[in-house]
């Protein structure tokens, strides 16, 4: 047999392939092109099912959601732990950037976690910001305004009263997608644009009616606001919303239980949860229910 004849095998990712064969070029969505990447040899461990993945997800984001918005709340009980909420919450933000700066070249699912933490942190501080009256809006606009219909230019008014507070969200934004651009691990940037994008379709919702506008949990300062509250009654875009993020979740989800890549598959699974609680969030504005679980940081609060 000539040289000619013989072939030779080369690793690839991971695979032997044959030198002289030419891998096909796989379709990338435009999903995939901004999701988390990962590390091409790298395959899932045994031990990290899915069910384990989920489960650790579950805890840790749905444990950081509910501490956060209660801490939020209780907070507000006074001008001095308004004080001290908005230096932990500075603190906070610097060890969040900390966490997006170290965990962008880590393919690990542990650096998974902690750009995700490190996204929460930014989008903690913001709402701290925003809540104890730090950061909303022009101050000639803190005010109650009558109630009105629905339209553009009355929507036009209820941004500006808070327009700090939404140039604060895009610099968040901005700040983490600048980390993590073109690198391995951008988890973080997409926590925040989950957090980003159900706040925006939350406010949009509530500006143009549902059922459960979630009356006393604006602090005494930010009760102007209401004046914003549109009907009582869902609206179309409430539906749309909860079907549009719905389907956003259900894409993440199948593509983490795809991954076969630890990190990638770790950071998609804590989109998912964040996700799913977003489309419960919009849900519940659509449902004449009450829920009780920050009770006792509203009654920590005291009003």
């Amino acid at each position: 047999m000539s040289d000619a004849a013989t072939v030779n095998s080369e690793p690839l990712g991971g695979v032997d392939v044959p030198s002289g064969a030419i891998p096909r070029a796989t379709r990338v969505s435009f999903l995939d092109r901004w999701l988390p990447r990962g590390v091409a040899n790298q395959i899932i461990a045994v031990r990290e099912t899915p069910a384990r993945v989920f489960l650790r997800s579950v805890t840790f984001v749905v444990l950081y959601w509910w501490l956060a918005t209660g801490a939020i709340f209780a907070l507000e009980r006074s001008p001095a732990t308004r004080g001290a909420g908005l230096a932990l919450a500075l603190v906070l933000g610097a060890i969040g950037v900390l966490l997006l700066v170290r965990a962008r070249d880590d393919a690990s699912p542990v650096g998974a976690r902690r750009s995700f933490l490190g996204g929460a942190f930014l989008w903690s501080l913001v709402q701290v910001s925003f809540y104890g009256g730090w950061l909303v809006g022009p101050t000639g606009l803190a005010q109650h305004v009558p109630v009105q219909q629905p339209s553009l230019a009355f929507a036009t008014q209820a941004v500006i009263s808070m327009l700090w507070y939404q140039l604060a969200m895009l610099a968040s934004l901005w700040l983490a997608f600048a980390i993590t651009w073109d690198r391995i691990n951008r988890t973080g940037w997409w926590a925040l644009s989950v957090f980003y994008t159900t706040h925006q379709l939350a406010c949009i919702s509530i500006f143009l009616g549902v059922a459960n506008p979630g009356r006393g949990f604006f602090p005494q300062h930010l009760v102007f606001l209401e004046s914003y509250f549109g009907p009582a009654q869902n609206s179309l875009f409430l539906i749309l919303s909860v079907v549009v993020l719905l389907v956003l979740t259900l894409t993440v989800a199948i593509k983490a239980l795809r991954s076969l890549m630890p990190m990638r598959r770790q950071a998609l699974t804590l989109l998912t949860v964040l996700g799913t609680l977003g489309v419960l969030e919009l849900l519940v504005l659509g449902l004449a229910v009450e829920l009780n679980l920050w009770d006792m940081f509203l009654e920590f609060r005291g009003y």
